[in-house]
């Protein structure tokens, strides 16, 4: 007779509360760490304490533990100076989508030839539109006018290309002056 295998993970349920949002009885209970009492301050001589004044434990912050600004505990301030880079603003944002539709339109060099990805460069256009429609009203003056400019030469690109095509197209196809004959 084979014996019963036993199983190789065991799954445990520590939701804290239920589907209606109502905490779970049988839900795991956190235990609170222990509070450790603070050291006696040792004796310091009035000379120091004039000249260096110990600082109070809400003004000392941990380079390694700051407290994050949001709820997410990311802290972009402080990431920003550990690795130099500067204030990530909208018209990044912008730039980063720019630079990948004109890499779409052929304009940029991505290896050996250059290539154009029509339906990439349609879809980048009408990524930048969206943005430009769920960002009105809350972008300055100075971004409103880049990304409208931005649209209309993505826009305008957009165009020569396809009727660059349309007239390739045109020449090659069979009966046209020109076309190669099989």
């Amino acid at each position: 007779m084979e014996k019963e295998k036993k199983p190789e993970f065991v799954v445990t349920d520590r939701r804290k509360f239920n589907v209606d949002g109502a905490p779970r009885p049988d839900a795991p209970v956190e235990e609170k760490p222990a509070v450790i009492p603070a050291a006696p301050e040792a004796p310091v001589a009035k000379s120091a304490a004039v000249e260096n004044p110990p600082a109070k434990p809400e003004e000392v912050k941990s380079a390694f533990a700051p407290e994050p600004t949001t709820e997410t505990g990311y802290d972009g301030d402080r990431q920003r100076t550990e690795f130099g880079g500067e204030k990530m603003e909208f018209i990044h944002l912008l730039d980063m989508l720019v630079q990948t539709a004109m890499m779409y339109a052929g304009a940029m060099e991505t290896g050996t030839e250059r290539r154009v990805d029509i339906v990439g460069l349609r879809q980048m256009i009408d990524l930048i539109t969206v943005l430009e429609q769920k960002t009105k009203g809350n972008l300055s003056e100075q971004e409103q006018a880049i990304l409208t400019n931005t649209v209309f030469q993505l826009r305008m690109t957009y165009m020569e290309i396809v009727n660059m095509i349309g007239k390739q197209a045109l020449k090659n196809a069979p009966g046209a002056p020109g076309a190669p004959r099989k």
